[in-house]
């Protein structure tokens, strides 16, 4: 089973973001905690009535972080730092207004927007990008103290509550900074490792792709060197001489760089050219040629169809054509294979055949119509024969500007 691993970097992106959205999280409820505190010592000091202007202005502040946390932008990071410092200050020197005691007996209640001004994540994909948000938000904090000393004329106390949550954030932004750097150590870059791993599978399959060249075109030459008359004739001799060049020159490793060989094509074009040897060896010289416009995609079904009817047509040459040449001419369309398998023997009336002769018509009819194609027959006597196989390609998996030849 694979399963899909997201790269390195992303994860620990993944992680940070996710901290910085926690943040928010924590900051809003850290102001909706806030309400009740600030109600219950109203009603017990009998302050109610003054109370409406610092419920205002923590309401404010609880909007712009419940938007943050459920969609942190950077916009609404410094949004909050700008509206949240205001009200901060407001809300300090109104309730200070009401009730001077606040700053020395409940200050924690006073200093809790200043708090939440530490408590900022904005988009922090990675953790010195938190650390660093974190780190603003508790100096505007501190500047929000120092401008209520300013303008209350009180002395500038800032709490222990905004240094305690810029340690508290500081501290888990810098263990996860040093977690994610351990982890680089000692976890490998697994879409590296993948990149790298399809690299040596084509280099792989390129190999094995060459290897089959080099050793169909030897071998059928070899057998039709042993094969055919003593003196060759000048095709012969130009086909050797083509395949020669071709293997001596670099030309068609370069064509291969880089280009995605489909399994099933190569698969069907080595089985034709293992069972054209085959035949060679038996007597049957068959001379391979095709046009194409790229790397076309067979299913493995139809591919061994056409392979095992291929073979049967060249059987029968074999054995009752009396000839000992046969053509098969191979070319692709963007939706079909089309084969055609001829050879100058002695022919035969396709309407006379006999019904027990069942090579022709289940080896080659029905097996190619089962597999979704079609096979159609042209022969008379010392005429020769040719059938004409077709079949349905599913894609072309790439394409080149010029159609390639080739024999075998």
């Amino acid at each position: 089973m694979r399963v899909a691993v997201l790269p390195r970097d992303v994860a620990a992106r993944v992680v940070s973001s996710g901290i910085s959205r926690g943040v928010w999280v924590v900051n809003a409820v850290s102001l909706i905690l806030t309400f009740p505190i600030l109600a219950e010592f109203a009603v017990e000091n009998g302050l109610v009535g003054s109370m409406l202007l610092p419920f205002l202005l923590l309401g404010v502040m609880l909007t712009i972080a419940l938007i943050a946390a459920w969609k942190p932008t950077v916009g609404l990071a410094l949004t909050f730092l700008a509206v949240g410092s205001v009200c901060a200050v407001a809300y300090e020197l109104s309730l200070l207004a009401a009730y001077p005691a606040f700053i020395s007996e409940a200050f924690f209640v006073v200093n809790r927007p200043a708090v939440s001004l530490v408590m900022i994540g904005a988009i922090s994909s990675t953790w010195i990008t938190g650390l660093l948000w974190t780190s603003v938000g508790f100096i505007v904090s501190c500047v929000v103290s120092v401008v209520v000393a300013l303008i209350g004329g009180v002395p500038v106390v800032t709490g222990g509550g905004p240094l305690l949550a810029f340690l508290l954030y500081a501290v888990v932004y810098m263990v996860l900074g040093a977690i994610q750097r351990s982890q680089r150590r000692l976890v490998p870059a697994f879409d590296e490792l993948a990149r790298e791993t399809l690299r040596l599978t084509e280099e792989e399959k390129r190999r094995s792709r060459t290897s089959a060249v080099v050793h169909d075109t030897l071998l059928n030459d070899l057998a039709l060197v042993m094969n055919g008359p003593d003196l060759l004739d000048k095709r012969i001799v130009d086909r050797l001489s083509e395949d020669i060049e071709t293997l001596t020159s670099a030309e068609w490793l370069r064509a291969t760089e880089g280009t995605v060989v489909d399994e099933s094509d190569a698969e069907l074009r080595n089985q034709v050219m293992l069972m054209v040897s085959d035949l060679q060896w038996r007597g049957l010289t068959v001379h391979v040629t095709g046009s194409g416009q790229g790397i076309y995609r067979i299913s493995p079904e139809v591919a061994a169809t056409i392979v095992d009817v291929l073979r049967a047509c060249l059987e029968n040459v074999l054995r009752h054509s009396g000839s000992v040449v046969a053509d098969i001419d191979i070319a692709y369309t963007a939706t079909d294979v089309t084969i055609v398998v001829s050879d100058q023997g002695a022919g035969f009336d396709p309407d006379v055949i006999a019904d027990d002769r069942l090579g022709v018509r289940v080896a080659v009819i029905e097996r190619m119509t089962a597999a979704g194609g079609t096979a159609r027959i042209w022969s008379s006597p010392g005429a020769g024969t040719s059938v004409v196989l077709s079949a349905p390609v599913l894609e072309i998996v790439t394409a080149h500007p010029e159609s390639t030849h080739g024999h075998a």
